[in-house]
């Protein structure tokens, strides 16, 4: 895109760049506030320490999530930036809960290749003076060598009828980085993230209809948003979905998974049977004992009661044979796996 496109672009949308720099405005005061209690902790009493942690924690997945709502109007520039300041902020917790606390578990795990230190970050408090175009190609690759050499993000976004496999997302020299992948606006698509080789750090998913996401265990959360008639195939530290419907969530995650305002959401453990499962796990930094993808917890369900937005598929309906080696990428052949899984009754 041009910078003729993008003057266009601002004058049909004059409110994006004063929304885009008042969010960031916002975003930092939310942030140095959680830093701040992250750097109090040691102040306060060791038997208070976990809970306090548990509330932090909330706050930067609250925060998150802010993000995630936020990219419909920020400049790619900016939503790399915040990124990567949210995965700063989990660092610093694990590590500071780490030292106070030695012998507790904590859902997520260190990623020191990813991790980016008070310094670097503390020179991004204010709004850039020129965000980066955006990329013309649906498929982004973020090098953001200056932050973090070993770390990648990949955007996948609007997108309908295809299929996607992590050897054509992920360059070759990636194996020894992270990858944290941002999927949005897919519709009737298949995305293969399962690899014995590539670590992936997170991934963000937003606005995904009759859609088939596969992957390997992940290094840290999987967070999702407005998605409709979707199946997941995934394994993490912590699971957060919202605003979504009819959802099958084949799940492997050490911590209870998280709903909030949604409706008709099936989980089943991670069903994935492949050579080499066993090293993925170890590289993802997953427990594979521990799985807790039958307590999830519903937020906007205050009763006693179990809540009804959620339920357990039945074994006997639990898909095992995933399609993670499709030689016919053809729209035809796409909706033929779409409506054997995402579709399948129950």
């Amino acid at each position: 895109m041009s910078a003729a496109d993008d003057d266009i672009k601002e004058q049909k949308h004059p409110d994006t760049k004063e929304a885009a720099a008042k969010f960031w405005h916002s975003f930092q005061q939310e942030r140095e506030a959680i830093r701040q209690s992250i750097s109090d902790l040691c102040t306060q009493s060791r038997s208070s320490v976990s809970s306090l942690c548990d509330k932090i924690l909330e706050q930067i997945n609250d925060l998150e999530k802010k993000l995630i709502e936020a990219t419909i109007y920020l400049p790619p520039y900016d939503q790399r930036q915040l990124t990567l300041q949210v995965k700063s902020l989990n660092e610093e917790l694990s590590n500071q809960r780490s030292i106070l606390m030695p012998k507790s578990k904590f859902s997520f795990k260190s990623r020191k290749t990813a991790a980016i230190s008070t310094k670097s970050t503390s020179t991004t408090g204010t709004v850039p003076s020129q965000a980066q175009p955006p990329e013309t190609s649906s498929v982004k690759e973020s090098a953001l060598s200056t932050m973090s050499p070993n770390f990648k993000i990949i955007t996948l976004h609007d997108e309908q009828g295809k299929y996607f496999d992590i050897k054509s997302l992920v360059a070759s020299d990636a194996d020894n980085k992270i990858v944290d992948f941002q999927l949005s606006n897919l519709t009737d698509c298949i995305v293969n993230l399962v690899s014995t080789d590539t670590v992936i750090g997170a991934i963000h998913i937003k606005n995904l209809k009759n859609t088939l996401i596969m992957s390997s265990p992940v290094g840290s959360s999987i967070l999702s948003h407005g998605c409709e008639r979707c199946v997941f195939l995934v394994g993490c530290h912590q699971f957060r979905i919202h605003d979504s419907i009819k959802m099958k969530i084949y799940l492997h995650v050490t911590s209870h998974p998280i709903i909030e305002d949604c409706r008709e959401i099936q989980f089943a453990p991670y069903t994935l049977a492949i050579d080499g499962l066993e090293q993925m796990f170890e590289k993802a930094k997953l427990d594979q004992s521990i799985n807790h993808y039958d307590k999830a917890e519903d937020f906007k369900w205050l009763k006693q009661q179990v809540s009804p937005n959620w339920s357990l598929l039945q074994e006997q309906e639990w898909k095992k044979d995933w399609p993670l080696n499709i030689k016919d990428s053809s729209q035809e052949s796409i909706k033929r796996i779409l409506d054997d899984i995402v579709k399948l009754k129950g």
